[in-house]
């Protein structure tokens, strides 16, 4: 599935790419679909996986086209690959696969695969990666506002977003306890790092059964610089980490939200839940 509006520009289009990597592989038939409309796609997708004859669906694009194609295999049997092609990349990054479309397309036909968790967003929703509410999802809504792509464009935006930048105060809830808190993001994380490189989430599995609420409670140099340079432990006065299987999230006045770098909204609640080993994925 090829998203033709993705951030990621090369000289050679991604189904040329496709083409003659598969030349020579009298083994795989490869069948391209570029997304157009989404009602007609999704119905090809579900006519593919109900055939059940598919060595796998590979998603070409950013996070927002994994997710898609995430939400259609969930439960079942048939890998997702990952040529990744978007803006940021974020999934990816996580998982350590090559940005060289060779080299993503030679781990796909390998065979390798793994099962990893999702998290359930208010019982309609996928999360494979990171969603969060406030200030990064902010930055998400002006990025796509401003009709620009690849890091240059986020670059533009994040000024923007930290001039208008809000605490939140918000309450959580995972079933143990229930705290309160002011915080300047809150991100639910299935996975460790965003595709700018930033690790959110140093500790962070996607095959361990829970996920993490990380609250950005003081914008830090020195906690950025953790994230940037990974595997160094935060600060708990400027970012806490709570580990959950099911968390409800309120928030006192509405607030941005987004799910795998694609905005939603404005929300003032958010419940979440972990899906364990729902999705298998090429690695």
């Amino acid at each position: 599935m090829i998203n033709p509006s993705s951030g990621q520009r090369k000289k050679t289009a991604p189904q040329e790419v496709i083409q003659l990597f598969f030349r020579d592989k009298p083994a795989f038939e490869p069948v391209l679909m570029e997304l157009g409309n989404r009602q007609t796609d999704e119905k090809k997708l579900r006519t593919y996986i109900r055939e059940g004859k598919l060595y796998g669906m590979v998603a070409v694009g950013g996070d927002g086209t994994v997710k898609m194609l995430a939400e259609h295999l969930m439960g079942s049997d048939i890998p997702l690959g990952i040529l990744p092609a978007g803006s940021a990349n974020g999934m990816a990054k996580d998982l350590g696969l090559p940005e060289d479309w060779n080299a993503a397309l030679e781990v796909i036909t390998s065979g390798n695969t793994r099962r990893i968790d999702a998290i359930s967003i208010n019982g309609r929703e996928l999360s494979i990666h990171l969603s969060d509410i406030g200030l990064n999802a902010l930055l998400v809504k002006h990025f796509e506002l401003s009709g620009m792509r690849g890091k240059l464009g986020y670059a533009r935006v994040v000024m923007k977003t930290l001039y208008s930048r809000q605490l939140i105060r918000v309450e959580i809830d995972n079933g143990a306890e229930v705290v309160n808190r002011e915080a300047f993001m809150i991100v639910l994380a299935n996975a460790r790092m965003y595709g700018t490189g930033a690790c959110i989430n140093p500790d962070g599995d996607l095959s361990d059964g829970v996920f993490e609420v990380v609250l950005v409670k003081r914008l830090s140099v020195t906690e950025l610089l953790k994230m940037m340079f990974r595997h160094r432990p935060f600060n708990p006065e400027k970012t806490e980490i709570i580990r959950a299987r099911k968390v409800k999230i309120e928030t006192a006045r509405k607030m941005e939200f987004q799910i795998d770098g694609e905005y939603m909204g404005r929300v003032t609640s958010v419940q979440a839940e972990m899906l364990p080993g729902v999705l298998t994925l090429f690695t």
